[in-house]
């Protein structure tokens, strides 16, 4: 938690040195275990998404990143769980599974990686069945200027503006069945998101 909130006091120092910030929220977040799930347009969504949240979250993360040199000791050092591409990785969604049972939230980017598109258009069923399992909502991120801000590829930041709107809780459908529920819970997660990223004064 620590080494946590360090790198939350870093980061939030950063962006205020090189662009504007600014955090939104539609509706309050429920206190109890939450999944946070947020389109993905540059490298520092994860870094937008720590410094607008006022709580710790795990996030999962692709295995491949683990490859790479000084990022893998960070994600190690930050408990992140570490998640295969394209896959139902059952050991990962346990690991995640257990965290919320204990009180933790969990932040995932469903698209699965960095997207070019305009809006969300696809995404994982990770979050939804996490969400199915647990009984813990889904809230909806939305974040707009990190891909102008640092785009994909680039590695020095430049100035511009980052906003990020907190959308309303998603609450599983438990009296569906689970395809059933999950497939509800997806079509209504990319709906919020392509909202929020759009919503008034987010750009």
């Amino acid at each position: 938690m620590i080494l946590y909130n360090l790198i939350k006091m870093i980061t939030t120092g950063l962006l205020a040195s090189f662009c504007s910030f600014s955090v939104k929220f539609i509706d309050d977040i429920p206190k109890g275990p939450c999944i946070f799930v947020a389109n993905h347009k540059s490298i520092l969504d994860p870094i937008a998404l720590i410094d607008a949240l006022d709580r710790r979250v795990f996030f999962l993360a692709s295995k491949d990143l683990y490859k790479i040199p000084i990022l893998n000791l960070m994600l190690n050092a930050l408990g992140t769980i570490p998640i295969k591409k394209n896959t139902a990785d059952v050991n990962a969604l346990r690991s995640a599974l257990k965290l919320l049972k204990n009180g933790y939230s969990i932040a995932v980017f469903p698209e699965g990686g960095i997207s070019l598109d305009k809006s969300v258009k696809k995404i994982y069923k990770g979050a939804m069945y996490l969400s199915y399992k647990s009984g813990s909502p889904i809230v909806p991120v939305g974040i707009s200027g990190t891909d102008v801000v640092l785009p994909m590829g680039e590695y020095l930041p430049r100035s511009g503006r980052i906003s990020v709107t907190v959308g309303k809780s998603i609450y599983p459908d438990l009296s569906l069945k689970k395809a059933e529920s999950l497939e509800k819970m997806g079509n209504a997660v990319i709906a919020a998101l392509n909202n929020l990223i759009n919503y008034p004064n987010s750009k």
